[in-house]
Formats: structure tokens, C-alpha cells, sequence
């Protein structure tokens, strides 16, 4: 096993204590400073991070999904602006939202003595009523960032951005009011002022008010995007977006026939298909819904768009819930997990065998997915794929884990290598292994003691920090 390899492995334990960690935090360790500001951290590390002197190790803290608005804010006055510019971003993970900034740091970035991190800011941070503040700024650029906490204006702020003196203040303003306030006057005016690409253009025509002219003449002479947002928009007339039940492009007549006011049998009129590969966005107006009936009507529907949309959507009955936990497209049952903490567990691990993508692994942090009990049922399974989950099951035998670690197929060592059953010598015999990365997971093990931590870091060369 080499020293990268250990340092890699402990760096990745769950169970590494602070005095561990802190040990990392040498430069002799700063290959997995990333790995390590991202995770779990304990007070005390957290504590040497912000005061640190190294700007990557803070910046990389800056990111962590997993630390708290507050955690993070310890960094919003850091005296480095590339420190506090990624404190204004935040945390960036796929599918993983970050616990906002508190108020006081919000304001802090924006107010910030650099321009990037302003810039970034104003950019980044979430609507909030520090940047509401923002819409009495002298700067056109700050107003125009403000409009993005539309929610938190009042309408005299909100009446004064839709008369800003700045064209594209009066632009973001009344795309803002179109969407939210159901204002139509004001679509037409973000349609002027605005030259949106056609997809984003398009993302705010499926929600804002349309007066009749406005939506008659896109449907008649817009470009594929807008209609399409026009043919799903439910504000839009159903006689006007009829006139797109036949348009040429399959996108426009999707989105027609995924409209909340058409029946089944109307839908089944429209010629259009949903494939088990084509990736689409989930419907507005079905992420928006809230009314029960509303949404088992689209889990009960033909329409596999609206299945999948019905699939995202935080409100969704259990009842419905169970009915798409039955769906034969497969995405629907992805798209369930995805966003169903009580998607039944048996749903979730027959989802998690059949998904062929790399994004499958997010399936194992469901709360109902079934670890207990999968070593006695695929234990003794022909099938590797099954076989393996056996490694995912807490409650594992050690004659199992021992056989497992001894397979010829190197996916079954790499997985046991951190399993916590996993016996103290074999877990030993798996760090000197001649594949890396059981080696790096052997290195990972929660069942490894702290006091050999230490040991294989002194024989790495990372340096005992002096008060330890």
C-alpha cells in the first residue's frame, strides 16, 4: 500500500477522529485537502480550517454540502476575495441543495469590498431579502439582481423595477411579474426588452400570463421553443392551443397533449410519443400543484410525461406514490426514488438493479432502501451484480464477508475492504492488496482503530501536529 493510497483511504473513514483529521491538514497531505473539507467534520477541525493559511483549504470548505449556512458563514469576511467568492457560490453538488447563508452573510458578500465576490453574489446566493435590498441600488446591474427575490418585494419596489430607467431592469422585472404576479402586460413587455436564448425565453413563456393576442400570434409565427411553451402554458386558452395540437415538430405536441386541461381520451387523439430514453423536463404546471386529486389524475395518466412529472412533485399522495412505484418506465420509478422519501424500499432496490447509470449509487442513501437482509437473499446469488449487493447489508456474516474478500472478481474486495464485519486481519491483509483502490477502502474501514490510524500515517510521513 502506498502512502497515497493510505492517506486517500483515512481521509474517506467515517470513523477518523478529529486529532486523525487534523493531520491531514499538513501540506504534506494537500492532495486530499478537497476530499477532506468536503466531508463530515467535527468542531475542531472546522475550527483549523477557517484558520488556516491556506486559501485552497478554505475555499474548498466553502463547498461543502454538508456544512451548515452558519459553518460556512465563518468564512463570509475571510480576508482572501477567492475565499469569500466561493462562499457567495456555495456548495454545487448535483441534486444536493445546501442550507442557505444566514441573512448577515448574504449581506456581508454583497456589500463586499471586491467587485468578483459582489458579482458572484449577486449571481449565486438564493432569493432572500438581502438581496431584495438590493432594488435601490444605484447600479442597474445590482436592481436587476434583485428582481430575483421577487417574492420578498413589496409592490411599490416592484411597480418602481417595472418603470426602472434601465432597459434591462424593466426587462428582469417583468419577466419576474409575468411569471409570478400573473401580470400579462408585463410578459409582452419582458418579450421586447429582453433577448433571452430561446430555450430560457421559452422556460418563462410556459408559466407567465399571456394576453390571447400575444399567445395566438406565437403559436402562429413562433419558433419551435415558443411554441411548445405556448401548446403546455395552462393559462394559455385551449382554443388557442389547439391550434398546435398538429404542429409539425413532436416537441409542440407533447407539450399540448400534456396540458391539465385535456382528458385521456383528447390525448390519445394527439400524435405523440415518450421513449424510455428520451430525457425531458418534468412539467411546470405539475411541479407546481399542490391539489391531491390533481396530481393521482397525471400518476393515473396514459401521457409518460406526465407520469414522470407527477413523479417529482414533494406533494404527491402516498396512494399515487405506490401506483407509479408499479410504473412500467423505468424513469418514472427513477425520477419516484429520486424524490420520494416514502417510496416503498422493495421499489427502491429493484430500481437500483435495473438503472444501468453511474447515478444509481444516489439510491442507496434512501431512507427505505433495504440493506438489512440482502446477504441472505443474494448472498448465494449466480449473478455478480446480485451477489455483490450481499456486501451492502449492515448486519453481514464474516464467513460471508471472508469469501467475498477472497473473490476472484476484484469489485467484491474493493466493496468488503470497508465493510465494519469485515474481520481486523483480514481488513490488515487488504491494505497491502495489489489493487489500489481496496487498498484505499480497506484504509476506510469504520472498524479500524484510531491507534492504527496514526501508525499508518507516521509511516506515510504525515507529521503529529505538536500540542498531540
Amino acid at each position: 500500500m502506498s502512502d497515497h493510497e493510505t492517506i486517500r483511504g483515512i481521509v474517506r473513514n467515517p470513523a477518523a477522529p478529529a486529532d486523525v483529521l487534523l493531520r491531514l491538514l499538513s501540506e504534506e497531505t494537500s492532495g486530499v485537502w478537497r476530499n477532506l473539507a468536503w466531508g463530515p467534520l467535527p468542531d475542531r477541525v472546522v475550527d483549523a480550517i477557517a484558520a488556516s493559511p491556506h486559501v485552497t483549504l478554505r475555499a474548498a470548505f466553502a463547498e461543502n454540502k454538508d456544512a451548515s449556512g452558519d459553518r460556512r458563514a465563518r468564512l463570509a469576511n475571510d480576508p482572501d476575495p477567492t475565499v469569500r467568492a466561493a462562499v457567495a457560490t456555495g456548495p454545487q453538488w448535483f441534486r444536493s441543495p445546501a442550507e442557505p447563508l444566514p441573512e448577515w452573510a448574504q449581506r456581508a458578500l454583497l456589500r463586499d469590498r471586491d467587485a468578483q465576490v459582489r458579482s458572484r453574489a449577486e449571481e449565486a446566493l438564493p432569493p432572500s431579502r438581502a438581496l431584495a435590498e438590493l432594488a435601490s441600488d444605484a447600479d442597474p446591474r445590482r436592481r436587476r439582481a434583485a428582481c430575483r427575490a421577487w417574492e420578498h418585494l413589496d409592490a411599490e419596489r416592484r411597480g418602481l423595477l417595472l418603470a426602472d430607467a434601465e432597459p434591462s431592469v424593466r426587462g428582469e422585472a417583468a419577466k419576474r411579474a409575468g411569471v409570478h404576479d400573473a401580470d400579462a402586460d408585463a410578459t409582452d413587455a419582458y418579450l421586447r426588452l429582453t433577448d433571452d436564448a430561446p430555450v430560457r425565453r421559452a422556460q418563462v413563456l410556459a408559466r407567465a400570463a399571456l394576453h390571447p393576442a400575444t399567445a395566438r400570434r406565437l403559436a402562429e409565427t413562433g419558433d419551435g421553443h415558443e411554441r411548445a411553451a405556448v401548446a403546455g402554458n395552462p393559462a394559455v386558452a385551449l382554443d388557442t392551443a389547439r391550434l398546435l395540437a398538429d404542429d409539425p415538430e413532436h416537441p409542440v405536441r407533447l407539450q399540448f397533449a400534456s396540458r391539465p386541461d385535456l382528458t385521456e381520451e383528447q390525448r390519445a387523439e394527439i400524435d405523440y410519443h415518450v421513449s424510455q430514453s428520451d430525457r425531458l423536463a418534468a412539467l411546470p404546471w405539475v411541479l407546481d400543484a399542490t391539489d391531491a386529486e390533481v396530481l393521482r389524475r397525471c400518476a393515473e395518466s396514459a401521457n409518460t410525461l406526465l407520469r414522470r412529472s407527477a413523479a417529482c412533485n414533494r406533494h404527491l399522495p402516498q396512494n399515487a406514490i405506490d401506483l407509479l412505484g408499479r410504473d412500467g418506465d423505468l424513469p418514472v420509478r427513477i425520477l419516484l426514488c429520486e424524490n420520494q422519501p416514502t417510496a416503498d424500499g422493495e421499489v427502491v432496490l429493484d430500481t437500483f438493479r435495473r438503472w444501468t447509470s453511474p447515478l444509481r449509487g444516489t439510491l442507496l442513501e434512501h431512507p427505505n432502501f433495504p440493506r438489512a437482509g440482502l446477504a441472505r437473499r443474494f448472498a448465494d446469488s449466480a449473478d455478480p451484480a446480485e451477489r455483490i449487493l450481499a456486501t451492502l447489508d449492515p448486519g453481514a456474516p464474516v464467513e460471508l464477508l471472508l469469501r467475498l474478500s477472497r473473490d476472484p472478481d476484484v469489485r467484491f474486495r474493493r466493496t468488503v475492504a470497508s465493510h465494519p464485519n469485515l474481520p481486523h486481519e483480514r481488513v490488515l491483509e487488504l491494505l497491502g492488496d495489489g489493487d489500489a483502490q481496496t487498498s484505499i477502502r480497506a484504509a476506510a474501514n469504520p472498524a479500524l482503530p484510531p491507534s492504527l490510524m496514526h501508525r499508518l500515517l507516521d509511516v506515510a510521513g504525515v507529521p503529529r501536529p505538536a500540542a498531540s
